[in-house]
């Protein structure tokens, strides 16, 4: 599947990801809640100022190999170029070329079946290592270390006040 943009009088292609451009994107999403009944605009919300940064890594311009981009230089270009009509369906065409719950399902049940495997040893010591993703149980998919949307804004010293 490709998808055609015009934007300030330039092509671009979006296509499914390849492996090079999820890695472009890790960093991009790290911190950034995204529910699994998100839409194109809560996306967009959660994305903040590192939308043009995401746009860069899934629009190619047409006859430019997705691995030769300047992300920074197309991210500025992207930015001061697309109108935000352009925005909501560059982000709806995404989740048509990237079927992601799919993605991620079979990704958990590939991990299911890996730590069924492993020794109950390794199972029972505590592990130092953050997990870079994590679905918490709301079904939230979560990047980063930042705290879910759900957790309490307001601290315990806070709460004397």
């Amino acid at each position: 599947m490709e998808k055609r943009y015009e934007i300030d009088g330039k092509v671009y292609l979006q296509r499914p990801l390849v492996l090079g451009q999820i890695r472009q994107l890790m960093p991009i999403l790290e911190g950034v809640a995204i529910h699994p009944q998100s839409d194109a605009m809560q996306l967009i919300g959660a994305l903040g100022d590192k939308m043009p940064k995401a746009l860069a890594v899934v629009l190619t311009p047409e006859g430019t190999s997705v691995r030769d981009k300047d992300l920074q230089a197309l991210a500025e270009e992207i930015e001061f170029g697309i109108s935000p009509e352009q925005v909501f369906v560059v982000v709806e065409d995404f989740f048509d070329c990237n079927p992601i719950a799919s993605l991620l399902e079979k990704l958990s049940g590939a991990m299911v079946k890996i730590v069924a495997k492993l020794p109950q040893k390794i199972g029972s010591s505590p592990s130092s290592a953050s997990s870079p993703t994590e679905t918490l149980p709301a079904g939230t998919l979560f990047f980063g270390d930042s705290p879910p949307e759900s957790a309490d804004p307001i601290s315990d010293t806070e709460a004397g006040s």
